[in-house]
């Protein structure tokens, strides 16, 4: 498998393409946008988009799901069964999605938001905003902080270190690297801060 890396300057996000080494059927995560740039790497890489990984809500991580469907006939897959007025394949935590000719698993990130989601298969783990280089994704108050560091050290953390994390926003990373910078902070000295 081949993974490919875009970055939408409309959304600031990342948007990754997996497929065969030879082209055939691909694995779009988080179309933040679909732009000439990305049509043009998902056409010249001789893919078809027949799989679209969400692993959040957002419009910053979807807004390009529309031009998709229209170029694409392809299956969407999150956490909700519907999404932008399209239906989707929700999925569920432990779930194994056998996509692509690759098998992914689904993680539920819900300290990140009830339609958090991570996926990890053949090596990478595309995290979305739950977490990002040396950081923990953004969320509201200091409950769903320590609920999301608690996700990522228990759910995320776990996975082997040679991991590449693909995060929604930042550079890549990996979880060697993640458990070295993320900060240590008690979550429970966490309750008096906003």
């Amino acid at each position: 498998m081949r993974l490919h890396s875009h970055f939408s300057i409309q959304t600031l996000t990342n948007t990754y393409l997996v497929g065969p080494e030879d082209g055939g059927d691909a694995i779009l995560i988080d179309p933040g946008s679909f732009d000439g740039p990305l049509l043009d790497l998902v056409e010249s890489s001789g893919y078809y988009v027949r799989t679209v990984l969400l692993t959040h809500g957002n419009e910053s991580q979807l807004a390009g799901l529309k031009t998709i469907r229209r170029i694409y006939d392809c299956e969407v897959f999150g956490a909700y069964e519907s999404i932008l007025g399209f239906s989707t394949r929700r999925v569920a935590d432990g779930e194994i999605l056998d996509v692509c000719s690759d098998s992914i698993r689904a993680i539920a990130m819900p300290g990140h938001g009830s339609g958090s989601l991570a996926y990890y298969g053949s090596g990478f783990l595309f995290c979305g905003m739950a977490l990002s280089a040396g950081e923990y994704g953004w969320v509201e108050n200091s409950y769903a902080r320590a609920i999301l560091q608690a996700d990522v050290q228990d759910r995320l953390l776990i996975l082997p270190d040679e991991t590449v994390v693909l995060p929604g926003f930042g550079p890549p990373s990996t979880i060697a690297l993640e458990k070295i910078t993320l900060p240590k902070e008690d979550p429970t000295q966490l309750a008096g801060r906003p």
